[in-house]
């Protein structure tokens, strides 16, 4: 029961942001193959923050080329606030001692909600500045 709370709960965070609505169809179809297993389900997420962080590589490479000056410096500066806050968040949720396995779960819930936010408010600010 436990396996399918954690199924459910990672389908719905994958679903909450637009950034991630086209790899929703993909990822609800690998979580579905799971079965239930939580080592399956965390690999169908693995596989969405490969690509989102491809994604968000490449949308912050694009507005760096971009940038020069003072301009530049803030990016850099924002994106290194964004970074520290993604992976101390992503490692105090993994490391909850209260959620038990879940945890992973739980902590990769929000990786990629955050990771999908992050590269959507990017991309947003690629197309702007064509």
């Amino acid at each position: 029961m436990r396996r399918y709370a954690c199924l459910l709960t990672l389908a719905v965070m994958t679903a909450a942001h637009p950034a991630m609505a086209q790899s929703d169809a993909e990822m609800k179809a690998c979580i579905d193959r799971s079965g239930g297993v939580t080592e399956a389900m965390l690999d169908c997420g693995k596989a969405q923050i490969d690509k989102f962080d491809v994604r968000l590589n490449a949308a912050y490479t694009t507005l760096m080329q971009r940038e020069h000056g003072a301009g530049r410096t803030r990016l850099q500066r924002e994106q290194r606030a964004w970074l520290k806050h993604h992976l101390s968040e992503t490692h105090r949720l993994a490391a909850d001692p209260d959620n038990g396995s879940a945890a992973f779960l739980t902590s990769q819930g929000f990786e990629l909600d955050d990771l999908g936010a992050r590269t959507a408010e990017l991309e947003k600010r690629v197309q702007k500045t064509r």
